[in-house]
């Protein structure tokens, strides 16, 4: 009986943010992966190299350049980045997709929701290398770090519930319900960008930083909404911080020992669910305690940078010298971008 033999078909390389940044297929030159804001910017292979131009979340062309030879193209995509149409000197080149992504493969670099297809298996390797989800199974090829008991679900191998119309996955952890819906009736929520100062990470998945607001120095405070599982319908959000459940007056108390208050001029929640309820609201008592006006979100809010990158890079500064200050200088922590859903801001209530 002859034995199965194992044949390698390629080869992944990863760069020390956890990010694919080199491909090997068997009998094919290497492919090397430039990223700009955790966004693929630019593809090496040989003599042929793919750059991608963008505004935020926007895509907007890729140029080939192939033996010093530039070759341009404008790319139309929907709410969702997925590439519909590529257009250059010549013709348009229409392209479409299965709900879950499969595709007739084609000369775009980027296809559904904007992501890189795999060139061996045409998989697409969400996160930045994560996880390879399979348009054609219609499900990840790995279990999520997330799953069975964490934010990921029971489901450990599905692709955003169920639901990829509505929704989209670019980390490989978790769809985003509230951008699909969002889009579904050709909306957009405004993206916001700025410079992170005073990183401090105060527990698991949770984070602060300061930033520069028209009103002055503005504290941000990342975390997880959490709603007690006893009383679903009051929907008052606490903050979830590891195993612990954190009340408004636990977080100030938290605060106050690693930021001088007073020099803070507003707060921002980046906290799902931190506006419910109006006057009970997580952020109406975290205004109270502080005296400062506070903003918080009705609804889901996307932001990056995420928690598990901030709470690797921290971990990873503890064993080095001068641990904290490369912690706060390392250039995936610098800036930040937040998709926000129905922000609202609070006042301190006069008594």
């Amino acid at each position: 009986m002859q034995s199965l033999r194992q044949t390698l078909l390629c080869s992944y390389r990863y760069d020390p943010l956890d990010r694919l940044a080199n491909c090997t297929p068997t009998a094919q030159a290497s492919s090397h992966r430039f990223y700009l804001n955790d966004r693929l910017s630019t593809e090496i292979q040989g003599v042929l190299q793919h750059s991608i131009m963008q505004h935020e979340d926007q895509l907007l062309a890729q140029q080939q350049h192939q033996n010093g030879t530039p070759e341009s193209h404008l790319l139309a995509t929907d709410q969702q980045r997925s590439v519909l149409c590529i257009l250059d000197a010549i013709r348009p080149q229409p392209l479409a997709y299965a709900p879950y992504g499969h595709r007739v493969p084609e000369s775009s670099l980027l296809g559904f929701n904007g992501e890189l297809p795999d060139p061996v298996t045409g998989h697409y390797l969400l996160g930045n290398g994560y996880r390879a989800f399979n348009p054609v199974l219609m499900r990840f090829n790995s279990p999520d770090s997330w799953s069975p008991f964490g934010r990921g679900g029971l489901n450990s191998y599905g692709y955003c519930v169920g639901d990829p119309i509505n929704q989209i996955d670019p980390t490989g952890h978790l769809g985003n319900p509230i951008k699909g819906i969002m889009n579904l009736f050709g909306l957009r929520t405004p993206s916001k960008t700025g410079t992170i100062n005073n990183l401090t990470l105060l527990a698991q998945d949770v984070y602060a930083f300061t930033d520069d607001s028209k009103s002055g120095p503005r504290l941000n405070i990342a975390a997880h909404g959490f709603v007690d599982p006893a009383a679903p319908n009051k929907k008052i959000v606490d903050i979830k911080a590891g195993d612990e459940e954190w009340t408004a007056n636990h977080l100030y108390k938290k605060l106050a020992k690693e930021f001088n208050l007073n020099k803070v001029g507003e707060i921002r929640l980046l906290v799902c669910g931190s506006a419910n309820e109006n006057k009970s609201s997580f952020a109406q008592q975290f205004s109270n305690l502080t005296g400062k006006p506070v903003t918080g979100h009705k609804n889901i809010v996307s932001f990056t940078p995420p928690f598990k990158s901030v709470e690797d890079l921290w971990i990873k500064s503890q064993s080095i010298p001068n641990g904290e200050k490369h912690f706060r200088n390392h250039p995936k922590l610098q800036r930040y971008l937040i998709k926000q859903q129905t922000p609202r801001t609070f006042t301190p209530n006069i008594r």
